[in-house]
């Protein structure tokens, strides 16, 4: 009896777990999901079978029918990525470390970062047409402004006596770049490549639901024109569980890279 008291006390304990109220919420969904398919409850034709859906998602998984969207994609999304960074981290530099440069420019980069980027997306098209390099512009200036914003940010937090004991004792603009400048920013960098990796891959793919001619954004639209709605969720789902492996990843190279205590990881690099 007291060997079962304690099972169930350590099955409540591993359920009260961030991992197991996630799997929970998963199940919980599921079923609900489910539900709402075989019952009619709503529009039954809006709620195809899980068994569908994962039926559909194992034909992408296991079959190539999926591959040149699935490049086009990446390339948008990863060269977005590639040159938001290239972009976003040099200017964040400069404007952070001067502070009448911060002044003009941080405001104007804040004005910006709020209005969608897909409204910009008409002049891309002007200019570079309707294949993947549009797309592509579209991710990079939506994963510019978070990571140029929070290297700011760090910038920030390099504070004045710092760089003033380290030029009396003789550092050198190179000396006070990686010895000074580069701790305080490298989690906040790494912060706004993760966050900016995010907003490449909703700025790419919701300019492929525009006008595309390759991409996952295009597949779902394809899919919801031909009301194929079991294959529409099950590409939604395939795309999530990539974005999910994507940010998992690079939390994992982050901390490998730049290994920080746990304090100092809940506020900057783990965001």
């Amino acid at each position: 009896m007291n060997e079962l008291r304690q099972v169930g006390v350590a099955a409540a304990q591993r359920i009260q777990t961030p991992a197991g109220v996630q799997t929970l919420t998963v199940i919980a969904l599921v079923v609900v999901w489910e539900m709402i398919g075989r019952t009619g409850l709503l529009f039954a034709e809006l709620f195809p079978s899980v068994t569908g859906i994962l039926g559909s998602l194992w034909v992408y998984v296991s079959t190539p029918v999926l591959i040149p969207h699935l490049k086009a994609s990446l390339y948008e999304v990863g060269g977005g990525l590639l040159l938001g960074a290239l972009c976003g981290i040099p200017l964040g530099v400069i404007f952070g470390s001067r502070r009448s440069f911060m002044e003009v420019m941080e405001p104007i980069i804040l004005y910006l970062a709020v209005v969608p980027k897909i409204i910009i997306f008409p002049i891309f098209i002007l200019f570079l047409g309707i294949g993947t390099g549009s797309k592509l512009a579209v991710g990079a200036l939506a994963a510019f402004f978070p990571i140029v914003l929070l290297t700011i940010a760090g910038m920030r937090e390099v504070r004045p006596v710092y760089l003033d004991v380290a030029t009396t004792l003789g550092a050198g603009p190179w000396q006070l770049a990686t010895k000074v400048y580069l701790p305080a920013i490298t989690g906040y960098v790494f912060t706004g490549m993760r966050i900016g990796m995010g907003a490449s891959v909703t700025g790419a793919l919701l300019a492929e639901t525009k006008i595309a001619k390759a991409g996952l954004g295009f597949m779902i639209v394809e899919y919801y024109s031909q009301f194929r709605m079991a294959d529409m969720y099950s590409l939604l789902l395939f795309i999530f569980i990539l974005a999910a492996a994507a940010n998992w990843a690079m939390k994992r190279v982050f901390s490998l890279l730049l290994p920080l205590p746990r304090s100092t990881e809940d506020a900057g690099v783990f965001f």
